[in-house]
């Protein structure tokens, strides 16, 4: 099932275009990567689909509400109640009466050890999986999560990461933003390639290895350096 798309999407902020022409869709239970340079559009895409920037043209549909929790979603720094323990601020947005979502996401996520501490204590990794857990809470049928990686240790990033994989396994639809792209292509089905607020490229792992092009990094290097053409 197609969770939502975008056809011909374009946004100015005075006359520049930070979106222009996006195109694209997403499937249920699908992990899509979105890659691109600094300033290249991503966090802005996400924010459109969120409903939080608006856009002056195009067309966007979507077969999920945004307001009866389908989506849920980590953009820039997650946003907490220093003064509350992690367990109280995911209390506040559960609407499990008994909790037992939150008591299985700190599980999966390995944060018993400082779940019931004041989030003003925590480190910025521990922030960061709590901002992820609550994008998990409330059973979303689309999640989308910008840079969920930053700040987190190799054994964090492991937990989050097969915790995005047994989320996808239920049929839970992915969109992810993030600068740390061996970590990315790990989990991803597919990229977006986005430079100056197009997408340039659509494309998967399998593709790039068949056309030779199987590091990334050296792809995304090539486009922002204006070495391939949209």
């Amino acid at each position: 099932m197609e969770i939502l798309s975008m056809e011909n999407i374009n946004k100015k902020i005075k006359r520049k275009y930070v979106l222009k022409d996006i195109t694209f869709s997403l499937e249920e239970g699908h992990i899509i990567g979105l890659v691109g340079g600094n300033g290249a559009g991503k966090t802005t895409l996400m924010k459109v689909i969120l409903g939080l920037s608006n856009y002056q043209s195009g067309t966007f549909k979507k077969n999920i509400s945004t307001t009866h929790n389908d989506i849920g979603a980590l953009i820039e720094a997650p946003g907490l109640y220093p003064f509350l323990t992690g367990y109280e601020n995911m209390k506040l947005i559960d609407e499990d009466p008994d909790n037992k979502h939150i008591d299985l996401i700190v599980e999966q996520l390995k944060m018993e050890d400082f779940i019931h501490s004041k989030a003003k204590t925590y480190s910025l990794g521990m922030k960061q999986k709590l901002g992820i857990a609550l994008a998990f809470l409330n059973h979303p049928k689309l999640v989308i999560l910008d840079e969920p990686m930053n700040g987190l240790d190799p054994r964090a990033v492991k937990d989050v990461r097969e915790a995005i994989i047994s989320l996808r396994e239920q049929g839970v639809t992915f969109l992810i933003s993030s600068h740390i792209l061996s970590e990315l292509v790990k989990v991803t089905d597919s990229l977006l390639i986005i430079d100056k607020g197009e997408i340039v490229r659509e494309t998967t792992m399998e593709q790039l290895h068949q056309t030779g092009e199987s590091d990334l990094e050296n792809v995304l290097l090539n486009i922002i350096e204006g070495k391939e053409e949209a």
